[in-house]
């Protein structure tokens, strides 16, 4: 026990002060990961990253964590390459020395491109890849993905409008995105602690693979993978979910955190923009329309411009739920999935959605006329969050806490 207690008091020492980038490909997922960090102490800032312009890393000395999204969820897996590739080009490991791929843990979006870019530009040896979420349900067991106690591809991820993932053998899946050679770890060896666990991951590194895929059940499981990946001489990439990003941040910070509560703050008016396709989302809005709550939904005809019907209706739109904002608080919503399962499932829907819901309720906060410091934003889906943060020219997003 001693021995346990002084090899992570080591592993602690190694690592204080050590700076951590995350590169997520859409804002939720990046502020998943990020307020990981920001829930031990550590200054944690989430900024976005399109491609034209060299983000430079040098230039952001007071962030403990910085997240980059590269909004690359949905592009072709060339095209993330590049992004992620001219992202990297001024990377020094000096300055971040952890290097953190958030990858969503029903695995869409181009994972081994994305891999594939930072392993070349970066130059790292291997990829520790642990996608396991066991808070939410989310675990790789004999490398498959189980979400909710099903299959990946017999969940809702199979049927996402903008990345649907129908395969739930995580090496299956990454051999067909990239051409590094796979190598997956069993739960018994997670299990069987760090130093056994270690020697797993040697035997693997010298059988030439470049990216192992662990499993994991429990939070412990992910604990036992992160002191391995950071005990290394050369910390690997580490690819994960908020749940892995969590156990990193752990040991950066062990033990209890205090950190002191903001200041709290009443709004007159609150817009909730529900852009989620989740069932989960739906049934947290409908509850709020139930206790009385205004809630709207965008029509058809608005995203599909529909001439003068589609024009007329999203002024109408405007005008009801900016009154409604004036007058307190409303939902805005729309049913994305009932689009997908009447036909409308083009590729483009879904960022058409999103495009238009952040016009109209940045119109509807216009014709409100509401004073900024009464106003209060609450954004589900992130394609939606990230629509309505550009029209407002953000430039970053301070994380602070989550709310559950």
């Amino acid at each position: 026990m001693s021995d346990t207690f002084g090899a992570i008091q080591t592993l602690t020492r190694k690592l204080e002060k050590q700076r951590c980038l995350i590169i997520a490909d859409d804002l939720t997922g990046g502020a998943d990961a990020g307020v990981q960090f920001a829930k031990r102490g550590l200054k944690t800032l989430l900024i976005p990253f399109h491609g034209e312009d060299a983000v430079s890393l040098a230039a952001r000395p007071a962030q403990d964590v910085l997240v980059i999204n590269t909004i690359t969820r949905g592009l072709p897996p060339a095209e993330a390459f590049a992004i992620l590739s001219g992202l990297l080009k001024s990377f020094d490991p000096k300055r971040f020395p952890i290097l953190y791929k958030k990858i969503d843990s029903t695995l869409r979006g181009n994972i081994g491109a994305e891999i594939d870019a930072i392993l070349a530009e970066t130059a790292l040896p291997l990829c520790f890849l642990a996608p396991s979420y066991p808070e939410q349900g989310r675990v790789l067991v004999g490398g498959i993905m189980m979400v909710g106690g099903k299959p990946l591809a017999l969940t809702e991820a199979a049927r996402d409008a903008a990345s649907p993932v129908q395969e739930s053998y995580v090496c299956k899946l990454l051999t067909n995105q990239t051409s590094l050679s796979i190598g997956r770890i069993d739960l018994s060896d997670v299990a069987s602690g760090k130093e056994p666990l270690r020697r797993v991951v040697e035997g693997e590194q010298r059988a030439g693979r470049r990216i192992i895929a662990f499993d994991a059940v429990s939070r412990q499981d992910l604990a036992t993978i992160a002191e391995v990946a950071l005990s290394m001489e050369t910390v690997p990439l580490l690819a994960g979910s908020a749940g892995l990003a969590g156990e990193v941040a752990r040991i950066l910070v062990p033990g209890k955190v205090k950190i002191r509560p903001k200041r709290q703050r009443t709004f007159r008016h609150v817009l909730i923009i529900g852009g989620s396709a989740s069932a989960v989302t739906h049934e947290q809005l409908q509850r709020l329309q139930e206790d009385g709550l205004p809630s709207f939904e965008l029509p058809r005809d608005i995203v599909s411009g529909n001439g003068r019907t589609g024009t007329e209706d999203r002024w109408k739109l405007v005008r009801l739920l900016g009154n409604a904002l004036a007058g307190g608080s409303a939902i805005f919503r729309t049913f994305t999935e009932r689009w997908i399962e009447n036909g409308d499932g083009a590729a483009s829907i879904p960022q058409r959605i999103a495009d238009v819901m952040a016009d109209v309720a940045l119109e509807a906060l216009r014709e409100a006329r509401i004073d900024a410091g009464d106003m209060a934003l609450i954004l589900t889906g992130g394609d939606t969050a990230l629509g309505v943060l550009q029209l407002l020219d953000y430039e970053g997003i301070e994380l602070e806490g989550e709310l559950l």
